[in-house]
């Protein structure tokens, strides 16, 4: 399934001046959905319209981007909707036109056909060379810049893994490409503590909903080195576990198992 609305109407372009295009400036939420009901669509928009904020964009209202979310869903089963909101059309460069109308891109996904088998066998992990830059005003946001993202994935697809792992400049653990991540370390659960990682929604409600203490730390790489079992996590997936990193094997262990219960007993 491929549908795409844009400003509410089924076309599948936008104009070659939209400043999302041109220079990345817009934000976007990626959204799972059954039977066009989604149960994290409250965390999605509070990230949303936090990063509105944040540059400056006047958002639609959230029930109306959930009906055109509704509307390119399937009416029953599993799907993924990616909404985008551009600032629009206009401006001298990177100056935009303060007045400018913004511009809403909503697209169906299909659901992730690999992922039973993910979360059952584990994910092939690399570490990326790539490193996260530190410090910026966009961290924690879904903005459309997401190119040290692509250059990564362009690594891990090389490598032959499923993900990667990316460190920032003081050689801190952030994120994986398209996930945050859940590490144990000395028999405890632990969370990335780096501020260049985004705001994670699923792994938002994980750590409220579980009841499991997850603590945020600062990883490096020699700790990560003695990492017993990684899990990766985002809003569509939920938590999978990871059999290897850098080629070393790793254990998926009841801790592991135990959140990948609580993701689908309690949400899907």
């Amino acid at each position: 399934m491929n549908v795409t609305l844009v400003d509410g109407k089924p076309v599948a372009h936008v104009p070659a001046d939209d400043r999302a295009l041109l220079y990345g400036d817009g934000l976007f939420e990626t959204v799972a959905f059954r039977d066009r009901s989604a149960p994290l669509w409250t965390l999605h928009w509070r990230r949303f319209q936090h990063g509105c904020d944040i540059l400056g964009l006047n958002g639609p209202a959230s029930t109306d981007v959930l009906a055109q979310c509704r509307q390119v869903c399937p009416a029953q089963g599993l799907g993924v909707v990616r909404f985008q909101l551009s600032r629009g059309s206009g401006g001298r460069a990177y100056w935009p036109v303060p007045s400018s109308p913004p511009r809403l891109i909503v697209q169906a996904r299909a659901w992730p056909g690999e992922l039973e088998q993910q979360r059952l066998v584990g994910l092939r992990l690399c570490t990326a060379r790539l490193r996260l830059a530190s410090d910026s005003p966009l961290a924690g946001l879904k903005h459309c810049n997401r190119l040290e993202q692509v250059l990564a994935a362009r690594e891990c697809t090389e490598l032959g893994c499923d993900e990667a792992l990316l460190f920032n400049g003081q050689g801190q653990l952030v994120e994986a490409i398209a996930s945050n991540l859940v590490v144990e370390l000395d028999d405890e659960l632990v969370v990335p503590d780096a501020c260049a990682g985004v705001a994670g929604v699923g792994l938002d409600w994980l750590c409220k909903q579980s009841g499991i203490s997850m603590p945020r730390r600062t990883i490096t790489s020699e700790q990560l080195a003695a990492a017993n079992a990684i899990m990766v996590i985002n809003s569509v997936t939920g938590p999978r576990p990871a059999r290897e990193l850098d080629g070393r094997p790793l254990s998926l262990t009841s801790r592991c198992r135990a959140l990948q219960q609580v993701w689908i007993d309690q949400l899907w």
